[in-house]
């Protein structure tokens, strides 16, 4: 077996690759790829804007659609993971031991303004799988820092 050394041409220029690049790909495709990103970096900004409160809403709304999802028979840190994913920025603890009859999750140190909002944003979310805020019935619960957990119940 013998080697041998391939000797390619490294003066290709950016309108050469840029062309090659036109004539392959259809306008029709570049527009949907367009699109795509556009409509991801929206969402980016959106998720982004939204407020502490409503992106623990948004948060505990898709941790409960992945509930619904799982098996009976998945394995407590499986369930831990599905959950957790939805609460970026927060040290979000997950109690899956009485999973699938209800799984908590606390978000720790939720400040004030934070917690009235959630409070009256996501007291109770109903649909397929219920989700429901332990404690906090009265606006002067919320104190400065709050651990505050909801069940999410399949």
């Amino acid at each position: 077996m013998s080697l041998m050394s391939i000797h390619a041409p490294m003066s290709v220029s950016i309108r050469e690759a840029a062309k090659a690049c036109n004539m392959r790909v259809p306008a029709r495709v570049k527009l949907v790829l367009a699109a795509m990103i556009l409509l991801l970096a929206a969402d980016q900004v959106w998720i982004g804007l939204q407020s502490p409160a409503r992106a623990i809403r948004s948060g505990l709304a898709a941790a409960a659609e992945d509930t619904a999802t799982l098996r009976w028979t998945t394995p407590p840190d499986e369930v831990r993971q599905a959950i957790a994913t939805h609460f970026p920025g927060y040290d979000v603890r997950v109690d899956p031991t009485r999973f699938p009859v209800e799984v908590s999750v606390v978000l720790p140190a939720v400040g004030r303004t934070t917690c009235l909002e959630a409070r009256a944003l996501a007291r109770r979310i109903e649909g397929a799988v219920v989700v429901a805020l332990d404690g906090y019935g009265h606006a002067a619960d919320c104190r400065g820092e709050n651990d505050m957990t909801w069940r999410i119940m399949p």
